[in-house]
């Protein structure tokens, strides 16, 4: 084999990889806790994946049968947070294709009872759009979403693009930091 061989090779294998890399992940019915573990959120994708018909049931942990406090519909996510009394839940939006506007694309989402209280856009939480990062067809904001503490003071907490940490209360959705 020739060394240009090779080199088209290596390229188009690295295309391949690059493309499967940035795929989404297929939404699969996924289960939430509260961090004390006393109330879960189940969420359900609608057989076709029509985000629009997805499902998502809060609970309440009971002795012999769990209650069904509220439910959802109309939204799937891969990061759900669950307030500990079940009652305010936050999510992380879709992950933003590069040809989304951050005016427009929802970062996090925030819920008090199963109805939807706040809206972050991306532009909201970044200063300098020109930090995202892009890859070949999305782009990033920040990092993951995740509790401050363990959730016990029910606080969440994310990293930008641009190194600042932001802190968010679920119960109030407003931030804090």
């Amino acid at each position: 084999m020739t060394m240009r061989a090779i080199v088209i090779l290596v390229i188009c294998f690295s295309y391949v990889l690059a493309a499967f890399a940035d795929s989404e992940a297929m939404p699969r019915p996924v289960v939430f806790t509260s961090p004390a573990g006393n109330h879960y959120f189940r969420l359900i994708p609608s057989p076709d994946f029509d985000e629009k018909r997805a499902q998502g049931f809060l609970y309440r942990v009971a002795a012999e049968t769990d209650e069904l406090l509220y439910r959802t519909e109309g939204w799937y996510a891969f990061e759900v947070f669950v307030s500990n009394d079940g009652r305010y839940l936050a999510r992380t939006g879709p992950w933003p294709r590069y040809d989304w506007p951050p005016e427009t694309t929802p970062a996090i989402i925030f819920y008090a009872d199963g109805t939807p209280v706040r809206t972050y856009f991306v532009s909201d939480l970044i200063e300098d759009t020109t930090k995202l990062e892009f890859s070949i067809s999305h782009y990033s904001w920040g990092g993951a979403l995740q509790w401050l503490d363990g959730g016990w003071n029910d606080t969440l907490e994310v990293e930008t693009v641009e190194d600042r940490e932001i802190t968010f209360n679920i119960q109030t959705a407003e931030i804090i930091q």
